[in-house]
């Protein structure tokens, strides 16, 4: 029989393994000579177990009295002796796995939401240990003394987009908020079921600057803008009149405001 712990073990060992690939070389090299600290492969393993079951707990009902509207938008919160050591380069990634980690878990489930997933990691400063809060779009969960990656500050953007198939989709953007999603399962902000488009293809986020940046999120064949092909961790700028290519479909940026 199989031991439950192992599932939990090769969980985190793979989230570990893809977040030191989001860091990029430069960070890569200092962990490796180390000179900065990394959290332990079990640590983020049971975080992705910990979301899990604050999702549970906190399924809503849907319209016909169902449960299985899951929270939206999570906060990890690390004790401040957990992160000192930690970049923020780190520190980001590690909500950023996360949010692919959940956003699977909430549509193998079949689950709503009522908008889409975020995971942003951060410290507090006054905590005693590590926490872990849920919330549904919408609702605001601001702790004192909390210092988390992607602060929403100044005025949020839309993106419209001109689909090939005659689609239009707008897409509303907040500064260095929770990143919109592109792909082709539910829940995505732009949603294209089509076995060309990846689960969770593309992101687009808006960036305190009030510049639109795409990037590829590990998609299988990949997020080209105009032709050119994303690098892995490249955050490119995104302009009206842009293509966006992602599988088998194109979509033109048609507005920025």
């Amino acid at each position: 029989m199989s031991d439950p712990n192992d599932s939990v073990l090769d969980k985190a060992e793979s989230l570990a393994r893809r977040i030191l690939e989001r860091l990029g070389s430069r960070v890569d090299s200092k962990l490796a000579s180390g000179n900065e600290q990394a959290l332990k492969p079990q640590v983020i393993g049971e975080l992705a177990s910990r979301i899990e079951q604050v999702i549970e707990s906190n399924l809503a009902k849907d319209e016909h009295g169902v449960r299985r509207v899951a929270p939206n938008r999570f906060r990890v919160l690390f004790t401040y002796e957990e992160t000192s050591a930690l970049s923020p380069q780190y520190i980001e990634a590690v909500g950023k796995e996360l949010t692919a980690t959940v956003f699977e878990y909430v549509n193998n489930r079949r689950y709503a939401t009522r908008g889409p997933i975020a995971v942003e990691a951060g410290r507090d400063l006054f905590a005693r240990a590590t926490a872990v809060k849920a919330n549904f779009e919408g609702e605001k969960d601001q702790p004192a003394g909390s210092e988390t990656a992607g602060t929403v500050v100044g005025s949020s953007k839309h993106v419209c987009f001109d689909n090939n198939d005659g689609r239009i989709y707008r897409v509303e953007l907040r500064p260095e908020g929770a990143p919109a999603y592109i792909g082709r399962a539910a829940g995505n902000a732009v949603r294209m079921d089509d076995p060309s488009v990846s689960r969770l293809h593309s992101s687009l986020s808006l960036r305190k600057d009030g510049v639109v940046v795409i990037a590829d999120v590990g998609s299988a064949n990949g997020t080209y803008v105009n032709e050119d092909l994303l690098g892995r961790d490249e955050a490119r700028p995104l302009n009206t009149g842009d293509i966006v290519g992602v599988g088998d479909f194109k979509l033109k940026v048609s507005k920025i405001a």
